[in-house]
């Protein structure tokens, strides 16, 4: 446990809306006050949240003149203001928020608390003396300056990831791409102009080379950088995430607020060694089959515990297709596992969310026993041998 408790760093300045209220309304609110969240309530009870990314997203499922909150927001849990902070941390990886709302039920909710207040304090103390280097992302994934927007976007979506620094063939750092970025100038145009909202107007093509769309003047840090400083360059800066380079500028790490929390929440239970975070359309599981994922994830980390490592982020993304066989959706299961051996990733794709996501265990249980066999671990060549199917 950190030894501080949530109502220290909460605050009882937040938004509410409606659920049956128009989209648009969020957006105005959003526009004009520019909060973390908006809190979605059906009359007095609490329901869930509303951010800008989900609405941003929402424009590939929804007109925002004709969609209702009710369409996009997205469910999220209640922790209680004398709960740990260890605890909030733990829940804001666990369900992909920056903030989480804070009361003791749904029908009282008394505030909010966000993640820059969450580090901001923690890093007061001992852990703000931790060094960068400890914490960050070492397994960067780059692009070049030539490299297309099509690329970047692939590149983000097969590895789940939401940022990509640009570098020179030197590895020098020259920019920097974000998801959100990408989604609000080559996405989002392209949706409004099948509503016909942007006609007569020109859409950057995918092909643009990513020189000519990618952040300049990109705000760096030093691996020997403190946490605390960390922390405060990002809430300065408004930003989630440093990219970390040396002194000659080359890119070393990457340093994200989930970098940084995952220590903190790991202080609330010591059995807790991975987190799973779902995304997409997990929300539209039935509750047996989320259950059912979620322990087949846990039974598979369990078996490969000596090759997963000590600790980890397993990041599932899960998408529905229209498509049906005998009344069974397709699915894709996109699955990113970052732990302290290593970064795995794999896609499913197949009839059935469980389905999908055994593809995708499978394909990463593949990656593990080749990385053990390649450093010559002789206790999984057999293991390995038959998944090849050479035995």
């Amino acid at each position: 446990m950190v030894g501080i408790q949530v109502q220290e760093v909460m605050t009882d300045n937040f938004q509410k809306i409606d659920i049956d209220a128009p989209l648009s309304e969020a957006i105005g609110i959003f526009e004009k006050e520019d909060p973390d969240l908006i809190l979605v309530f059906d009359g007095n009870l609490y329901k869930g949240v509303l951010t800008q990314d989900l609405i941003i997203r929402s424009h590939l499922k929804w007109d925002p003149t004709k969609a209702k909150v009710r369409d996009v927001y997205k469910p999220a849990p209640v922790i209680k203001p004398d709960e740990d902070l260890s605890k909030a941390a733990k829940l804001m990886i666990e369900v992909d928020l920056r903030s989480l709302p804070v009361g003791e039920s749904k029908a009282e909710i008394i505030g909010v608390v966000n993640d820059m207040a969450v580090l901001e304090r923690v890093a007061q103390e001992k852990f703000g003396k931790g060094k960068v280097e400890e914490y960050m992302t070492k397994d960067v994934i780059t692009l070049k300056p030539s490299d297309t927007v099509a690329k970047a976007l692939a590149v983000m979506r097969d590895h789940a990831i939401s940022r990509i620094p640009i570098v020179n063939d030197e590895g020098k750092l020259e920019g920097l791409v974000t998801l959100h970025d990408l989604i609000i100038r080559f996405i989002k145009p392209r949706f409004k102009a099948q509503a016909g909202e942007v006609a007569g107007e020109k859409i950057p093509p995918f092909s643009m080379p990513l020189r000519d769309v990618m952040i300049r003047g990109v705000i760096t840090i030093l691996p020997d950088a403190t946490v605390r400083e960390a922390v405060a360059t990002m809430k300065d800066s408004d930003i989630d995430g440093l990219v970390v380079v040396n002194e000659d500028n080359k890119v070393v790490g990457i340093l994200t607020v989930k970098d940084l929390l995952l220590p903190i929440s790991k202080m609330t239970e010591k059995e807790a060694r991975f987190y799973l975070q779902l995304g997409g359309d997990a929300s539209i599981l039935s509750d047996f089959t989320r259950e059912r994922i979620i322990q087949d994830i846990r039974r598979f980390v369990d078996g490969y515990e000596d090759l997963l490592g000590q600790e980890g982020i397993i990041y599932l993304y899960i998408r529905r297709f229209p498509e049906k066989l005998r009344g069974v959706h397709l699915y894709q299961a996109r699955m990113r596992v970052v732990t302290d051996r290593g970064t795995f990733v794999a896609t499913g794709e197949t009839w059935g969310a469980i389905q999908a996501v055994h593809d995708a265990l499978r394909a990463i249980e593949r990656q593990l026993l080749q990385k053990a066999e390649l450093e010559k671990d002789l206790r999984y060549a057999k293991r390995f041998i038959e998944k090849l199917g050479l035995a």
